[in-house]
């Protein structure tokens, strides 16, 4: 009689939510759950029910289209007010925001399709790149071929270069405001991330009119929107002296990823090893 009395309650248990409409109980972390959402771990309560389109479609509109959270609000944040999303993050203020990884991601995998389907991965006859006039015109033309290959066929390395480099320069010549490198670097995940779409955008739409976009006008797109956010973000600092800091900023990040590093590649890694 126990075993029965102990039986009929763990079933009633189970099955009670559905006949009552008490709470249910998280699938994932069996917890109760009376809203939306567990309050334990985060689930959605339509994970208890079998998966379905509209649950697909619901999470692309939730992360992608929402217009309180989604990456296009977050995008359009960033273009505004860049300063503000990257101090809003820091102080634990997140939610409303795509995560600044998953923001970094959705925007490498556009440029991923875009280099697919619009570019050509492979070296031009003459490149366009700086000259610089200390260097013998072989190691100028060797530099030119060698940056476009990392920026088209290595794309993911150029990237990463980028986003490494900026905070680090940042953490430097910020020094006084207390930033950690983490702190700087994620949210140079946004800010590197909107300066890509940027660029992505207007390849796209140069694509699209028939239109071949000067890479001068790209770079500067790129320069222009670094300055912008950073500008913004760093407010702590008298306006002049940020400038100066940013330009210096840029000044050293072009020596060190624009020379440096392709230099030190064009000598010791082959040009036919990496085409």
């Amino acid at each position: 009689m126990y075993f029965l009395q102990k039986g009929f309650f763990s079933i009633s248990l189970t099955f009670m939510p559905i006949f009552t409409g008490m709470n249910q109980f998280c699938q994932n972390c069996n917890k109760p759950i009376s809203d939306n959402y567990c309050a334990h771990c985060g689930q959605r309560a339509i994970a208890n029910q079998r998966l379905s389109w509209k649950e697909i479609f619901s999470d692309f509109a939730d992360n992608v289209l929402n217009l309180d959270k989604g990456f296009f609000f977050t995008f359009w944040k960033l273009l505004v007010s860049p300063g503000k999303v990257g101090r809003n993050f820091l102080r634990g203020e997140r939610k409303k925001y795509t995560s600044p990884i998953r923001y970094l991601i959705i925007a490498v995998a556009i440029q991923a399709f875009i280099d697919y389907w619009l570019l050509e991965a492979g070296p031009n006859e003459n490149p366009d790149f700086f000259y610089f006039p200390f260097l013998s015109a072989e190691m100028n033309s060797k530099m030119a071929i060698m940056n476009h290959l990392i920026a088209t066929k290595y794309a993911f390395a150029h990237n990463l270069s980028m986003i490494i480099i900026f905070p680090a320069i940042f953490y430097v010549i910020f020094r006084r405001l207390h930033y950690r490198y983490i702190e700087l670097l994620t949210v140079n995940f946004y800010y590197f991330s909107s300066g890509l779409m940027i660029v992505l955008i207007l390849l796209f739409f140069s694509w699209l009119i028939g239109f071949d976009f000067p890479i001068p006008a790209i770079i500067f797109s790129t320069i222009a929107y670094v300055f912008w956010s950073s500008f913004h973000f760093f407010k702590d600092i008298h306006w002049a002296k940020r400038v100066g800091y940013i330009l210096l900023s840029l000044v050293l990040f072009m020596l060190m990823r624009v020379f440096l590093l392709t230099y030190f590649i064009s000598i010791f890694v082959p040009i036919e090893n990496i085409q």
